[in-house]
């Protein structure tokens, strides 16, 4: 230990060593302020170091990151997708069902897990079980891995599986396909799409699983049934035909959580339908089995195949191994079968096939259920909902089945589409894949979709009720991939039951409470003019406008000198109203503002555009001379209003979100360049910590709250820092600690020593946006992200699961923004504009991109004095009127624009180094087709 406090001591600081098991805190050995997780961090994959003892100032993050050169590569290389095997599938956990279905997880070997789409608590004490592991990042520190008893409590056990039969010649060979019939594996998780290769040179067949929901962009409909498609593809790669078998069974669950004998029995039938063969699981029973049981139905499903016979058995023994089930197949029979509520039933699918040598089957197997009897009830308002959305949508599990064969070209194919657009790029595969994944929470019990059309969510897994405003406006997927649904949440629940018509406050709990959180109000307004931003038109827009117009001036009215600052108590999402001028607050209000001053430019109300023109002209001043201290913004607590939570002088994550949020949607700057970048410069010289978690630790007797998002070695950028004091002053009294347990964080704490993700990544969005490309504050924006990204390695937890206070919390699907900030994309769907301006290797790139009635690929080419644009449409169409883009110093003279191989007529100007393309008559690009342009 004496060696550790050595100030020559080298110490550097990685992920976890791959493999090894998650830290709890009582495997950490205090030493000298170092964690022992540091210590064996010589082998492990190093991202920043060699630190000596003397580097870590009384501040406690260095200054100097020492980011080494190998660690900095990674964060711009294109690099290969991560692929997952042996100890590191033990945590994967990728929500497979769709949006609002439940939840229910694709193991990394290809199994299906933690099975939570019958009825959402359903009974209080499990929720209780379930809200104790979740909340304060339980998760965190403690991942859930497959088989552990959390998932039996919170999703029925289900028994299911598939086994593979090959007969080559006179031989034969069996195996399950997951880690016990293939231990060598392997995992790619792609979301929404996960893909395990069954690997064994001795067998005869190879074997690839492509495991899904059905996920269009742009069609909500198509991407939340209740149904995983399951599709296998089998390869010969031998010079001889062979026989193959591919089976599947599937317990029946329905009311899964009955077991009294005398309500009924479970029973599985055999369906045939035209294009698909079903094992359909019901229940035979009196009315005394009820919704309140998960009543419904679950079907394994087998599309039919030119060549394919398949085989069905309704009553299965239980499924030991390989063997047994082929077993079970080849003896049983496909009549009708029942068996009590307390007896295990399940039912069995197999489809045969010859392959020839060298040649590739697919058997696409689906596991539907329906289980409408949703039942919610959020504490304080009485069963709100009662059905899932799909309830009308269909009659039973089979139907679902019927209609995803029936329309497998779009549902099935159009997310294989969309799986390989997304990943056709030359962006780094690692910020694909986190842009991508906090959007799951969709598909778990965070979000609900209600029958009456209405979608709800929690904060997180069943956790803080009521699609939170303060925690969804940090959320920029949803609104991008699925607009139609950000927009029926502003219609139906921010300005329909949230809204108090009275004096324009948003509640930022829905119907719950109507108490009215300033950045939760703000944000809802900056997400109207998104919501509006990807529409075809603008008749959104003008049904809200007068209570969006009534939600800015209930702000206004927090601002009676009009100096663009609030003023008051101030309610936001760290659970408590601070005071005083608050940087944070106040540019949120502004970028409402900047918004507001759009939407009603846009429609006519010049006089309201030009009030909020003023306040923004005179915060955009004020904010910087009151609250600027020559390096970051700080926060000035009223004191005559008594002590309150504050942080001071403290570097804080959000201090400059509205202008974030202006990024985001292409506003007008409502704080000043410099300064803004000089705040940017100050969180990742103060907050930034190569170890958050040794920082939090020894930060704790100072602020007195404690939550585990990132473990001692792991970097992250730190909610807030105190590099000038005030760290004492910013909580004040001793009444944090739990009296029973001093351990236990009890909150509203200062939430200051934490990493939260939805924070980092909107920081990390806004340094990509600001930065030039390729330039220092690009890459410190990327490593924040690639930071959070690497605290959900596999080897240590589940990767598609991101924690705040609860599973698959939703504030970090701000994720998204940072992949739109690496695209520079701009986009205005009722006015047709669409701009570029790439980060990472502008003079070759390509990402996709989502219109407000289209997707597919934008990409660009500069070099010798040229450059070349293309968008090519994968699906639907994209109006256009103008398209901006980047051309890196090309002063270009000439322009030349094709479309469906026809000159179009286009002018060119230049405007702040950009490009801009304007055509001289509206363009339709629709899907197959391209745009092409030559600048030179």
């Amino acid at each position: 230990m004496k060696a550790h406090r050595d100030e020559t001591q080298e110490i550097r600081y990685g992920r976890m060593q791959e493999g090894s098991a998650p830290l709890g805190r009582r495997d950490f050995i205090r030493l000298g302020g170092l964690s022992s997780a540091m210590l064996f961090a010589g082998r492990m994959p190093v991202m920043a170091g060699p630190f000596t003892a003397g580097d870590l100032t009384a501040h406690l993050v260095p200054a100097d990151k020492k980011l080494t050169a190998e660690w900095i590569a990674s964060l711009t290389r294109r690099g290969e997708g991560e692929v997952f095997r042996g100890k590191e599938l033990k945590y994967i956990g990728m929500p497979i069902g769709g949006i609002g279905c439940g939840q229910l997880y694709l193991a990394g070997d290809g199994r299906l897990w933690l099975w939570d789409i019958f009825k959402s608590n359903y009974a209080r004490e499990k929720h209780e079980m379930r809200m104790d592991a979740m909340t304060m990042g339980g998760h965190y520190p403690k991942p859930v891995a497959i088989g552990e008893e959390y998932c039996e409590q919170n999703g029925a056990e289900v028994d299911q599986g598939f086994a593979i039969r090959v007969k080559k010649g006179e031989e034969s060979q069996q195996r399950t396909l997951d880690i016990e019939g293939f231990p060598e594996l392997s995992f790619r998780g792609e979301y929404p799409v996960g893909r395990v290769r069954y690997e064994d040179a001795g067998f005869p067949v190879e074997v690839q699983l492509e495991a899904f929901s059905p996920f269009v962009p742009l069609s909500a409909k198509d991407s939340a049934l209740p149904v995983t498609v399951m599709r296998f593809s089998l390869s010969n790669p031998g010079d001889e035909p062979v026989e193959v078998e591919l089976g599947g069974w599937l317990q029946n669950a329905v009311c899964p959580y009955a077991e009294d004998p005398t309500l009924g029995k479970r029973a599985n039938a055999l369906v045939r339908d035209e294009g698909l063969s079903s094992i359909l699981s019901t229940i035979e029973g009196s009315g005394a089995i009820t919704r309140e049981h998960g009543y419904g139905s679950s079907a394994l499903t087998v599309i039919d195949e030119e060549g394919v016979r398949v085989r069905g058995v309704s009553s299965l023994n239980k499924i030991r191994d390989a063997e047994t089930f082929f077993s079970e197949i080849d003896g049983g029979s496909d009549e009708p079968a029942a068996k009590p509520l307390d007896e295990t039933l399940l039912g069995g699918l197999s489809a045969s096939t010859e392959l020839a040598a060298g040649k590739t089957k697919v058997i696409t197997f689906l596991i539907s259920w329906y289980f409408p009897h949703h039942q919610k009830t959020d504490p304080g308002v009485a069963r709100l909902f009662t059905a899932r959305h799909y309830r009308s949508w269909f009659k039973s599990a089979v139907e679902v089945a019927a209609h995803v064969a029936k329309h497998r070209e779009k549902l099935i194919d159009g997310t294989l589409l969309w799986n390989r657009a997304w990943y056709d790029s030359t962006l780094p595969h690692w910020l694909l894949d986190r842009a991508m994944i906090p959007l799951d929470c969709t598909a778990t019990q965070t979000f609900h979709w209600f029958d009456g059309g209405r979608p709800w969510a929690w904060e997180g897994v069943d956790c803080c009720q009521g699609t939170c405003t303060h925690v969804f406006h940090y959320a920029q997927a949803l609104a991008r991939v699925f607009p139609e649904l950000e927009r029926t949440l502003r219609e139906e629940v921010d300005y329909g039951v949230a809204f108090d018509p009275e004096n324009g406050g948003i509640g930022y709990r829905g119907e719950r409470k109507q108490l009215v959180a300033d950045d939760g109000q703000a944000g809802t307004i900056l997400r109207v003019y998104r919501e509006h931003q990807m529409s075809p038109d603008d008749a959104f827009l003008k049904r809200l406008w007068p209570r969006v117009k009534q939600s800015i001036e209930y702000l206004m009215a927090k601002d009676p000198d009009g100096d663009g600052l609030l003023t008051g108590p101030q309610p936001h999402t760290l659970d408590a109203e601070w005071t005083g001028k608050i940087s944070w607050l106040s540019s949120l209000y502004l970028a409402a503002l900047a918004a507001g001053e759009s939407m009603a430019l846009e429609l006519g109300d010049d006089a309201f555009a030009a009030k909020c023109g003023r306040i923004i002209d005179r915060g955009s001043r004020e904010i910087v001379a009151e609250l600027f201290d020559g390096e970051y913004f700080i926060h000035k607590p009223n004191k005559e209003l008594g002590k309150h939570l504050n942080t001071n002088v403290g570097c804080h994550i959000d201090q400059v979100l509205g202008q974030a949020w202006s990024q985001q949607v292409g506003l007008r700057r409502v704080l000043p360049k410099k300064e803004t970048v000089a705040a940017l410069e100050s969180l990742w010289k103060y907050n930034f910590a190569p170890d958050a978690g040794g920082y939090a630790i020894k930060h704790r007797e100072i602020e007195q709250a404690f939550r585990w998002y990132a473990m001692e070695g792991e970097a992250g950028l730190l909610m807030t820092t105190f590099p000038k004091g005030g760290a004492k002053d910013a909580i004040p009294g001793d009444k944090l600690r739990s009296e029973k347990n001093p351990e236990l964080w009890t909150g509203p704490g200062g939430y200051f020593n934490e990493c939260m993700n939805g924070f980092e990544y909107q920081v990390a969005a806004h340094m990509v946006f600001e930065g030039e490309p390729e330039s220092d504050l690009v890459e410190r924006g990327l490593a924040i992200a690639k930071a959070v990204h690497e605290r959900y390695g596999a080897a240590k937890r589940n990767p598609y699961n991101e924690i705040e206070c609860s599973d698959h919390y939703a504030r970090s699907m701000a994720s998204y923004g940072v992949f739109l900030a690496a695209c520079g994309f701009e986009y205005h769907g009722p006015r047709g504009q669409l701009g570029f301006a790439p980060k990472i290797r502008p003079d070759h790139f390509k990402a996709p991109f989502i219109s407000a009635e289209g997707w597919g690929s934008y990409s660009q080419r500069i070099q010798e004095g040229e450059m070349e644009v293309r968008i090519e449409l994968r699906k639907g169409k994209l109006a256009l009127r103008s398209l901006k883009v980047e051309p890196q110093g090309l002063v270009p003279r000439q322009l030349v624009v094709n479309h469906l191989g026809k000159p179009v007529a286009a002018g060119l100007k230049i405007e702040d180094g950009r490009a801009l393309i304007e055509f001289s008559e509206a363009l339709e690009v629709q899907a197959g087709a391209d745009l092409r342009i030559h600048l030179s």
